[in-house]
């Protein structure tokens, strides 16, 4: 997972002096995230006045889509220090992250008149991407205009402003932006698919074939990408390569689609009870699909509650691989680990379902039990 927005945030932000806090966000720079939540948790049992370790978890589980969480977090930060421009502008990425473009906008606005230090640059190329959402193109180009100018070299900045220009069919100020948002930084992935269909739209297609290659070695399941390549080839004359490209396409549209569509009865089948039927589907999506991770999960617990559990290992393992921040998958590898007699790994996936989750008491019950039979 890629938490491009939290690392730039949090990199915005002055250097604490508490070792442990530091030791945290050290972890999440380095792409350790469930380490860095499993230690930001600690901090706030310990000290439950910590208002920066609540704020970065506050920004870590919007990053994973758990608003509720990250709601509830935000405002432990705020109860332990007074309201500030960061506070304003989290709550507003929570609030455009659910697509509430109004208060969103309402809260980036209010970040901006409270000052929000180091970050202001984000604010307004947040109020451009709300903008855009609520049909503003003038609006969002001006946000974009001002973050650019506080912020020359911030990458992403670029993107967005490569992106607003090739929307409005201005090929060359896209290319232009895209280029800059690369030079400035070349890890970043978003960039590349955009820049690829940019070349092609501007019939530079050599140039579309080399960015549109890289865009597919960062993420070989980007699909826009693929068929854009295979157009690109066809426009070069090179037509076995181009057909290749567009076939593959179509074979991974199809098998997508029928993996989807096996998953969607399995749940149908695990409803009405027929779990021989849903099993032998979950089975197809996974070979369909190796890295479909709530099929993974769903065919490891079914294995699982059927008395299965050194079966379900090898699911439930590439499940919590695919989404190492799924509380629930990491629960159902606890289980398989406990009910096959594997109690340190058990209570290891036990503790990474209660980190993610403290509001599910299942979890916290299994690493109680797990303990109990270690004790014994």
């Amino acid at each position: 997972m890629h938490y491009f927005f939290l690392i730039a945030l949090l990199a915005g932000q002055m250097p604490s002096r508490d070792p442990s806090l530091s030791a945290a966000l050290a972890d999440l720079n380095k792409g350790h995230v469930l380490e860095s939540i499993q230690q930001l948790k600690q901090i706030v049992r310990s000290d439950p006045n910590n208002g920066s370790a609540w704020f970065y978890l506050s920004a870590l589980y919007t990053e994973m889509k758990e608003y509720a969480f990250a709601e509830r977090y935000l405002q432990r930060a705020i109860q332990v220090g007074p309201k500030q421009g960061e506070h304003y502008f989290q709550l507003g990425i929570i609030r455009y992250r659910q697509s509430q473009w109004r208060p969103a906008l309402e809260l980036f606005e209010q970040a901006l008149a409270i000052g929000s230090r180091r970050n202001e640059a984000s604010v307004w190329r947040s109020i451009g991407d709300v903008q855009l959402e609520l049909f503003d193109r003038e609006a969002a180009l001006h946000a974009y205009t001002e973050a650019l100018r506080i912020q020359p070299d911030d990458a992403r900045t670029r993107l967005a402003l490569g992106r607003f220009y090739l929307q409005r069919g201005e090929v060359g100020p896209a290319i232009d932006h895209l280029h800059a948002s690369l030079e400035i930084d070349p890890s970043l992935r978003a960039a590349y698919p955009v820049l690829g269909r940019a070349h092609l739209q501007a019939g530079e297609f050599p140039a579309a074939v080399t960015v549109l290659k890289k865009a597919l070695e960062a993420d070989p399941a980007d699909q826009e990408s693929r068929y854009a390549l295979g157009r690109a080839l066809l426009a070069m004359g090179r037509g076995d390569e181009g057909r290749a490209e567009s076939d593959r396409y179509e074979r991974i549209r199809q098998e997508v689609t029928a993996a989807d569509r096996h998953y969607r009865d399995a749940l149908s089948r695990l409803a009405e009870g027929k779990s021989a039927e849903a099993e032998t589907l979950l089975r197809e999506t996974v070979r369909l699909a190796p890295a479909y991770g709530p099929a993974l999960q769903s065919l490891g617990t079914l294995l699982v509650d059927h008395g299965s559990p050194e079966k379900a290992l090898g699911f439930l393992q590439r499940a919590v691989e695919v989404n190492p921040l799924n509380a629930a998958a990491w629960y159902g590898l606890g289980a398989a680990y406990f009910k096959s007699g594997k109690m340190s790994e058990a209570l290891q996936a036990a503790k990474c379902a209660a980190a993610l989750n403290e509001d599910e008491g299942k979890y916290q019950r299994l690493v109680s039990e797990i303990q109990d039979k270690l004790r014994k």
